[in-house]
């Protein structure tokens, strides 16, 4: 639909294994350039995933230039809706529906998917909390953080990779070599797509113009979304990733329920596809990126960072955004630590290099385990005095654990935080996890996926029995891990069925103190 492609100097392409030739604009071009762009070459998307799935060694680069990809595809498909339905004057007051504009359009939103995960950290999320903790120690950065990314009572998500990259575009997009090609766009019209507060931009001036183009990049069925399924499938071998992307953006349109807000939804058509869709989503998050041995081994290497920190070999500094924008701080800085002066020292580090000190997994995915140390745990709640009656559900006795265990990684400052349980004279790490998020869990603002019969614009629950049943699913996995291991000891050493019913009763009892602690 719009030309932006079709106008520039030079006809550039990345050949992508997952989307085949992807063609770039000149300006786009000048950005890969940049060292901030160049350093998410030596990012990988799953963290330490290929030690349990090979192959899994994909990059936040070509994951970058897939979403941009795709997140085109979305964009134009919109902007064809709303020329049908004549829409565009309504959601774009002041601009005209000619090539300059739309063109205008599609670049912010390219843009916006290619740097939307320039603020990634040394293995993506894994370096998450030193980014965070890096930004409250600094009131300033705190500040125009929270306003950047106001969160609602009782959300606790983690923005700071998406904070960081704001601040990198926000800079990179004035040098003088990028904004020199700039077509009549400022940094606000990009970074508006990626932050979670109302602010608008001279482009996206309203509140349905921001709202239907920030799903592209965030919401249930969005770009990042669509590419990482496909790529991550891709790259761990995984078959139930297969997804039908053209069909899926091909039956996109804008609807306008009664509510008369302008919304993003999909034809009844592509309910199958929809279907598929959060089948592969759910599975991947399931089957791969919750794999007890990736979330292991990305708790070790958490405690590993905060160990270097601890002990001067990698400073809280590194874990700034301004290091990002010079290229620094990436996969390799860490692994130089661990390889070049820390494994054999440090035997937190030597469990990530050597798979015989690896840490064992006290639960393998099988829900009857689960439900077993929940009952051990019930078992030891505290008994109140009084009349009041014993109290049940262990599973919040166990998320408060978890935060207790893991605050040292917010706050690096905390001397020896690493957690241990002592099994006789052994010193047991234990290394427990929450899972993030649901793997279905809507982050539209309440939108969620809408499906389109030609008439009425119903929610997607309403209309799929099969997406009930996922989400029934859902409340079935359990939202934490656990795993130890004894630094230094070899697996077969601790590896026992008494070693581990020890470490399970001195635990389950750690966990059910929490209940005096109330």
């Amino acid at each position: 639909m719009s030309p932006l492609l079709e106008g520039q100097a030079k006809r550039r392409a990345i050949n992508d294994p997952v989307h085949s030739l992807i063609r770039i604009t000149d300006l786009e071009n000048e950005i890969l350039k940049m060292p901030a762009m160049n350093r998410l070459h030596d990012i990988r998307s799953l963290g330490l995933a290929h030690l349990v799935f090979p192959g899994a060694t994909a990059s936040r680069f070509s994951h970058s230039i897939g979403t941009m990809y795709l997140a085109h595809k979305m964009a134009e498909q919109i902007l064809s809706s709303m020329k049908q339905k004549q829409y565009f004057g309504k959601i774009f007051p002041d601009l005209k529906e000619d090539e300059g504009d739309l063109s205008r359009i599609v670049q912010a939103v390219r843009l916006a998917a290619l740097m939307h995960d320039i603020g990634h950290g040394p293995f993506s999320h894994t370096s998450e909390t030193f980014m965070m903790a890096s930004i409250t120690k600094d009131p300033r950065r705190l500040a125009e953080y929270q306003s950047l990314f106001p969160q609602s009572k009782g959300e606790t998500r983690n923005h700071a990779h998406e904070y960081f990259g704001i601040k990198i575009i926000t800079n990179l997009l004035k040098e003088p070599e990028v904004s020199a090609m700039l077509p009549d766009l400022v940094s606000e019209d990009v970074t508006c797509l990626l932050s979670k507060n109302g602010t608008m931009s001279h482009l996206f001036a309203t509140p349905a113009a921001l709202n239907i183009f920030r799903q592209i990049i965030s919401s249930d069925i969005d770009a990042d979304r669509m590419d990482y399924i496909l790529r991550d499938s891709w790259y761990t071998g995984a078959e139930f990733g297969k997804i039908d992307k053209e069909r899926l953006i091909d039956n996109m349109e804008i609807v306008n329920p009664s509510s008369g807000s302008y919304l993003i939804g999909y034809s009844e058509k592509a309910l199958g596809n929809i279907e598929d869709f959060l089948d592969s989503r759910y599975k991947m998050y399931k089957w791969v990126v919750r794999h007890h041995l990736m979330v292991a081994f990305d708790r070790l290497l958490k405690f590993s960072i905060y160990d270097m920190i601890l002990s001067g070999l990698l400073s809280l500094d590194e874990f700034r955004w301004e290091n990002y924008y010079k290229g620094k701080t990436t996969d390799s800085t860490i692994n130089s630590i661990i390889f070049g002066n820390s494994v054999e020292d440090n035997m937190i580090c030597r469990a990530i290099v050597d798979r015989r000190y690896a840490p064992l997994s006290l639960f393998k995915g099988r829900s009857e385990s689960y439900i077993k140390f929940e009952k051990i745990i019930s078992g030891k709640l505290h008994q109140p005095s009084g009349d009041r009656k014993q109290r049940s559900g262990p599973l919040k006795y166990i998320d408060n654990y978890i935060s207790r265990i893991n605050a040292p990684l917010s706050d690096p400052s905390i001397s020896d935080g690493i957690p241990r349980i002592m099994i006789g004279d052994l010193p047991a790490i234990v290394l427990g996890a929450s899972n993030p998020e649901p793997a279905l869990e809507s982050v539209t603002g309440g939108n969620g996926i809408l499906i389109y019969d030609g008439n009425n614009v119903l929610p997607m629950e309403s209309v799929s029995s099969y997406f009930a049943s996922l989400n029934n699913e859902w409340t079935k996995f359990r939202p934490y891990y656990f795993s130890y291991l004894v630094p230094g000891m070899k697996r077969e050493g601790y590896s026992s069925e008494a070693f581990r019913e020890k470490f399970v009763d001195i635990l389950t009892t750690d966990i059910a103190l929490e209940d005096i602690k109330e």
